[in-house]
């Protein structure tokens, strides 16, 4: 189980310099892809929007993500999932609980999945062994561990919400390496060949007690992850873990929209 080490004060930074992120995962039978986007809220200070699109199939979900932009924690999160069933789950995080509401079209699939009858209502509590660890989304870990690279922190510990669980999720540094690379910049600049990376590995460990089966996951790998961060332009640029049904594999990035530097 995860220490209880409380998690290391994050000072308020800039916007990651990525604006959209585009993931592609291929295996024999599907091609999975996602897009995850990040930008300042606006006229809210110390706030962050990310947004998140993932297809396999004929499955889908869009997430929408508030957090806090100096330490990364949630504020407001919900999750509409289309495919065989269809439902939409808001989560509103509060000192000490979870408030999820989850909707279900019922006989009123045309319509905005807001306005979806309301199934359920519950309030989660975080867990004792929470203690103090900043509580985030498994999206929220992608500009998260780019900052963290950035700090002279030897290790960041977080706790990621999914539904009903929280886990631990520590941060630390791994080997750099070279990596393969096969992406576009901006819709027009395409890059490929080997890059120096640095690499954040992500231990994953559940944080007792465990309310649901096993449910964490980043783009579909679960488990103990590597992200691979090109060391020149702070772009996440491949993802290693375990997929369901596929086992150990990797997810490249194929594109990413720069963030305009300031002036």
């Amino acid at each position: 189980l995860c220490s209880l080490v409380s998690t290391p004060s994050l000072a308020s930074q800039p916007l990651p310099a990525w604006q959209t992120l585009e993931f592609e995962q291929q295996a024999l039978w599907a091609t999975a892809r996602s897009e995850i986007s990040i930008a300042q809220l606006e006229s809210v200070e110390n706030q962050w929007q990310l947004s998140a699109s993932s297809s396999v199939v004929s499955n889908s979900e869009d997430v929408s993500l508030t957090l806090r932009a100096d330490n990364g924690s949630s504020i407001e999160r919900s999750r509409l999932s289309r495919g065989k069933n269809q439902r939409l789950k808001t989560y509103t995080y509060h000192a000490d609980s979870v408030l999820r509401e989850r909707r279900e079209p019922g006989d009123r699939d045309s319509e905005d999945a807001s306005k979806w009858p309301v199934s359920s209502l519950i309030s989660v509590n975080y867990p004792p062994a929470l203690g103090r660890r900043v509580v985030t989304d498994a999206y929220a870990l992608l500009p998260l561990a780019g900052r963290f690279l950035e700090s002279g922190d030897e290790s960041l510990e977080v706790a990621v919400h999914t539904d009903l669980n929280f886990y631990c999720v520590t941060l630390s540094r791994g080997e750099a390496s070279e990596v393969e690379v096969d992406n576009s910049l901006n819709g027009r600049d395409k890059v490929t060949g080997k890059q120096q990376a640095r690499q954040v590995v992500m231990q994953v460990s559940p944080i007792a007690p465990q309310e649901d089966k096993a449910d964490f996951s980043l783009l579909g790998l679960s488990g103990n992850i590597s992200l691979l961060i090109a060391a020149e332009s702070g772009l996440p640029v491949q993802l290693r873990g375990t997929a369901l049904r596929i086992g150990e594999t990797s997810i490249e990035l194929k594109s990413a929209t720069l963030r305009e530097p300031r002036t």
